[in-house]
């Protein structure tokens, strides 16, 4: 019987983000590798610049008019912790309140449509949603009778429980991208069942191997011609769950004083980021490529503080032979390997200091290690594995 994959979520093709970018990769995949599904997508318009990702593919993609930031997000933000940068909880709540219901109307509509023609066409249905807008998805998939998997891709379940606790517990597959991040949320949710799906990183289009060893020299020889030859130390993306509060108030001012000639490097750009040049050793590098990132930087510095979903920046950082230092909570562990050092949570700044000099002492043989590493994550094996939980859940 062919099947139909319903696909709700806030944002897709504009690709904002990791989650967006790792789901779009893994539908596509499945319409390549697969002839048993039908996939259409639901989403709102409000990201103008899209991606042009599914421009050669059947994948349906239908939207609302439904605003992603509203007066509460902004009011939120406004009032957020300044020692954390968190939107303030309570707003941010309401907002996620609101766009879920909104959501959830719009797509009771869409799904009454859908199950007539399903019903018509001898074609069974299956969805699946992710992030902020996964209540109000959820909601109109119970609401419609139609089975649905959910991933967890942040921290936004975690922050709201209330919000989320339904949609979680009645999905068919929580899918996660690692073990440790499995244990956090089975700690948390009553679930069914939970599914591992690795990220789906494909390393050719984040730089073509054929070039990556001439890459590494040329920037090699710059650091060199240019007197860069001091510590150098990679964040990549800074936004407050991701270490954010720690850097500031605790990691940067103990570097200056420890280990000066050390430079701190923040790319992805952001109000964050520039927070963070204020210190002499930061140094706010805006957006950049993943190849004028790591092959002019020595370690790979990955954060997060609370729920430790999978760091796909620490495995494109292997790619280029840098090894990560990290924290041990969710999947983080698992992102590292033996490519770097992961730290216990409650580690002061002057440990985690010691670690990186650590790795710096080692580079080559932690960046080999890294490089190994990479192949955790991988197109192919994420998009079977992928697979592989649509099909359990549909001959279930």
């Amino acid at each position: 019987m062919q099947g139909r994959l319903l696909v709700a979520v806030r944002d897709l093709d504009a690709l904002p983000g990791g989650a967006e970018k790792s789901l779009s990769t893994l539908l596509l995949g499945l319409e390549e590798n697969s002839e048993n599904w039908n996939i259409e997508v639901f989403q709102s318009n409000d990201r103008k610049q899209a991606s042009n990702l599914f421009d050669n593919s059947s994948i349906s993609i239908k939207k609302c008019n439904i605003k992603i930031e509203d007066f509460y997000s902004g009011l939120a933000w406004r009032l957020r912790d300044r020692n954390t940068g968190r939107s303030m909880k309570l707003l941010r709540r309401v907002h996620l309140k609101k766009k879920n219901k909104d959501f959830f109307k719009w797509l009771k509509s869409e799904f009454s449509k859908i199950k007539l023609i399903a019903e018509k066409e001898n074609e069974r249905l299956l969805g699946v949603t992710q992030l902020d807008w996964s209540a109000g998805a959820s909601s109109a998939f119970i609401d419609a009778d139609i089975p649905y998997i959910t991933f967890v891709r942040d921290e936004v379940c975690f922050e709201n429980p209330e919000v989320y606790r339904e949609c979680l517990e009645n999905a068919e597959s929580v899918i996660v991208a690692g073990h440790g991040l499995a244990s956090q949320v089975e700690e948390k949710f009553s679930i069914k069942k939970i599914s591992i799906v690795h990220l789906p990183v494909d390393f050719e289009k984040v730089y073509p191997f054929g070039k990556l060893k001439d890459k590494l020299s040329e920037a090699n020889l710059f650091r060199s011609n240019n007197h860069l030859t001091n510590p150098r130390i990679a964040i990549v993306g800074m936004v407050p769950e991701k270490g954010f509060e720690f850097y500031n108030k605790k990691l940067i001012p103990k570097l200056e004083e420890i280990w000066p000639e050390a430079t701190l490097h923040v790319y992805g750009g952001g109000i964050y980021a520039k927070k963070l040049s204020k210190y002499e050793n930061t140094i706010d590098e805006g957006f950049r490529r993943p190849e004028e990132i790591y092959p002019y930087c020595d370690i790979h510095m990955f954060r997060l503080d609370r729920v430790g979903t999978w760091g796909r920046v620490i495995n494109e950082a292997g790619y280029f032979s840098k090894p990560s230092i990290s924290i041990d909570i969710g999947a983080q562990s698992e992102a590292v390997g033996k490519g770097g050092i992961v730290m216990p949570y409650d580690s002061s700044a002057e440990e985690w200091i010691s670690q990186i000099k650590v790795i710096y002492n080692e580079l080559e043989r932690y960046g080999e290690l890294a490089f190994e590493h990479r192949l955790i994550v991988d197109t192919k094996s994420s998009i079977n594995e992928f697979i592989m939980v649509l099909d359990g859940v549909f001959n279930d």
